[in-house]
């Protein structure tokens, strides 16, 4: 059901994670408590292709916070991981009905690999759990357990910064544990909770 919050957080949490030339020592790990606002209307962000049998705008609001980790291996790689808590909703704007879901969890790198073109992929994964709620607070799914992906990054010719990486792709991997929504039609859910 919640491919967006997925990619997005993936893509934040691991954009952060580069691949350098193994120095003659290890580097001091970087870590930084962050924190993320996200807020648009769904139909205007993800257009054409957001649910487009939905007659409403869509608000979605996303708060997430954790703490990045971005550490050197013995092999001269940098790998990231981040604790995750976020809280994510979609809002009717005509009526103020809300269908909102919390996520705890941790995502780190598993493989940084160069691609010799001033970017690098990253192999990923999220574990913990998100419990998707209705506008009056009645737990509806929940999911549970481990999603890999593989990301792009473009590190802008400094691959020891992170600050100044740019997301290039993101593409899902497999998910292994306890998925309610798996089977669900986002869209339909949208309609049934929000509409």
């Amino acid at each position: 059901m919640n491919r967006t919050p997925i990619a997005a957080g993936f893509a934040a949490a691991s954009a952060l994670a580069l691949l350098v030339a193994a120095p003659a020592f290890a580097a001091t790990p970087i870590i930084d408590h962050w924190s993320d606002h996200i807020e648009h209307i769904e139909q205007v962000e993800h257009a054409p292709d957001w649910c487009p049998d939905v007659p409403f705008d869509v608000l979605y609001t996303e708060d997430s916070h954790g703490t990045f980790r971005f550490v050197q291996h013995g092999d001269g790689n940098y790998y990231g991981g981040s604790s995750v808590t976020s809280d994510f909703s979609w809002t009717n704007v005509e009526t103020g009905a809300t269908l909102s879901a919390t996520r705890h969890g941790a995502d780190k790198d598993l493989l940084v690999t160069d691609n010799g073109d001033g970017t690098v992929t990253l192999e990923i994964q999220f574990t913990g759990p998100t419990t998707y709620y209705d506008d009056a607070g009645n737990r509806l799914f929940i999911d549970a357990g481990r999603t890999t992906a593989t990301i792009v990054i473009d590190t802008s010719g400094t691959p020891s910064d992170p600050s100044d990486d740019e997301f290039v792709s993101f593409l899902p991997g497999e998910s292994t544990g306890h998925f309610e929504t798996a089977d669900r039609d986002f869209c339909a859910d949208i309609l049934e909770f929000i509409g």
